[in-house]
Formats: C-alpha cells, sequence, structure tokens
C-alpha cells in the first residue's frame, strides 16, 4: 500500500506542468544551497581537486549552479513517468542521429556512451526512432522497491527502449542478436573497490574506473560513439554525437576507457556545473582501498 501511495503523488507531481515543476525547483535548490548545504563539503573538495587554479569563490560559483542543475535534472526525471514522446523529442534533440543509420544498414551494433551530464535520464525513455536497428538497450540501476521499479521500466520503455539492469548486462547482452543493436551505457560510475581493474588520471586525480563499455564494445564489435548532452536552455537538451572507433578489437586495451574519460574531462572543464559533483567519486585511493599490478 505504501509503494502505491508514493507512486500516486510522483504521478501527481508528474503531471504538472513544466513551469511549476521548475517553481518548486527553484525553491529546492534555494534549500540546497542555502538552508541545508547539501552535501557542500564533498562538492567542494571535488572542485577543490579538479580545478585547484579556481578560487573558493569561483568553485562556491560552480556548487550553487551545480544544486539549480542538480534540482532540476530531479523534476525533469519526475516527468518522465508521464511527459508524452513528441514532449520528450523537442527537449532532447539528438544533433547528427542520422549519421547512425549507416551502421544500421551495415548490420553494425552501436555503443552510446556518455557521463553524468547534462541530464543523462532522458536518453534512457527517449523515442529512439533511427530506421534499421533493432534494438535500443540502455543498461540501468534498478530500484529497490520492486512495485516503484516496476513503474521506473515501463515510464521509460513505453516509447520502445529496453533497459537492462546492471547486475544482467553481460548475460543479457550475451543472448541478443549481434547485429542492429544500440547500446547506452553511463562509463563514469564508481566500481566498487572489490571489482576496481584500471585506474586512470582524470580532473587532476588518480579515478578507478569502470571497464563495462569498453568490455562490450569489444564482445559485440560495436562503434563506439560518444554522447555529450549538454543544456541549450532550462529544460532543453542537445546530445551531440562523436566517433570515438568503428574498429574496437583493434584497439589496445584500455585505450576506449581512456579516450573516453579524455573527452568527458574537456566537456566537464568546459562547463563543470553540468556534471555530478555530489557523489564520492574519489573515495577509493590506490594502495590503500585497491591495488593494481601495472
Amino acid at each position: 500500500m505504501g509503494s502505491k501511495i508514493i507512486y500516486a503523488i510522483i504521478i501527481f507531481f508528474s503531471r504538472m506542468p513544466f513551469f511549476i515543476l521548475y517553481g518548486i525547483s527553484d525553491f529546492l535548490a534555494f534549500i540546497l544551497n542555502h538552508v541545508i548545504g547539501y552535501r557542500k563539503d564533498i562538492i567542494l573538495q571535488n572542485l577543490r581537486n579538479s580545478f585547484p587554479e579556481k578560487t573558493e569563490a569561483e568553485l562556491d560559483k560552480i556548487r550553487i549552479q551545480f544544486n539549480k542543475n542538480f534540482t532540476d535534472q530531479m523534476i525533469e526525471t519526475l516527468k518522465m513517468f508521464t511527459i508524452s514522446g513528441d514532449e520528450l523529442s523537442k527537449r532532447l534533440v539528438y544533433d547528427n542521429a542520422e549519421e547512425m543509420t549507416k551502421y544500421a544498414k551495415q548490420g553494425r551494433n552501436v555503443m552510446l556512451a556518455s557521463g553524468h551530464y547534462g541530464n543523462w535520464e532522458y536518453p534512457a525513455g527517449f523515442p529512439f526512432t533511427i530506421p534499421g536497428f533493432d534494438r535500443y538497450n540502455v543498461i540501468y540501476a534498478p530500484v529497490e522497491n520492486k512495485y516503484i521499479n516496476d513503474r521506473v521500466i515501463n515510464s521509460r520503455e513505453k516509447f520502445g527502449v529496453h533497459l537492462i539492469a546492471m547486475k544482467n548486462t553481460m548475460k543479457e547482452i550475451a543472448e541478443q542478436s549481434n547485429t542492429g543493436q544500440v547500446y547506452g551505457f553511463l562509463f563514469d560510475q564508481s566500481p566498487h573497490k572489490s571489482k576496481v581493474k584500471y585506474d586512470l588520471q582524470f580532473l587532476n586525480q588518480t579515478t578507478p574506473v569502470h571497464l563495462g563499455t569498453e568490455i562490450v564494445a569489444k564482445m559485440r564489435n560495436a562503434v563506439v560513439i560518444t554522447l555529450e548532452i549538454y543544456r541549450v536552455k532550462r529544460g532543453f537538451y542537445h546530445a551531440k554525437s562523436t566517433m570515438l572507433t568503428e574498429t574496437p578489437n583493434e584497439k589496445p586495451e584500455f585505450e576506449i576507457t581512456k579516450e573516453l574519460f579524455k573527452r568527458l574531462e574537456k566537456t566537464i572543464q568546459n562547463e563543470p556545473s553540468q556534471w555530478l559533483w555530489s557523489h564520492k567519486r574519489w573515495k577509493y585511493k590506490p594502495g590503500i582501498d585497491y591495488n593494481l599490478s601495472k
């Protein structure tokens, strides 16, 4: 019963028009920034380490703007439960999606790799209409509450996307047809210390990283394309796709992963407030929390 009440509240707010939801977002951002100081120490420490050349005033300005973006992301995600396909297509525009049609004609698989930048939830429910691909698969982290998780799946899959639970990624992908698949991966999540197999320099820090994007790309011989989702104005985003490689198996080990983070770093440096700063991204230290044989 409790889960149904929570879902009813979600739907109540989701049906509100955007101008009311953005008013709620402004209020929440004020609370986060000026009342409770939401994860202020974590955000500022992450920013200090990433941008040692910036002043405290500059870093705090980024923090304040980040929280504004973060609350917008929250209400935009909430809206996805009831948003129409036409409305979502207006709010997320793929700048050069037609370039991928040639890979569909070739029967190739395509990997769309992006970070937690801009609005990373919109592509997870996008009405993907590029002809020729069998399915648009998006990897996601399930919600613990099964009732709410099922509702999340329904809201995302109503436009044709297929969600794959993170823990089932390799098994389910291996069972799919090896042609005409699109895979959507968020590659910048932090692995548990027990699963760290590789680290690199990212935003001025040694960073343990997931290798799943590279592993799947090579396993499925998928064309790897980076997807940069950037805000053009409040509530509206463009997704810019850039080729990384058409021949993943010809790349040396870790080369794809290094290039993904190199591109993401450049994007973040251009507009830092759009990335997800509130997580303890660098909580594991080499030689202390994990050890790698170099």
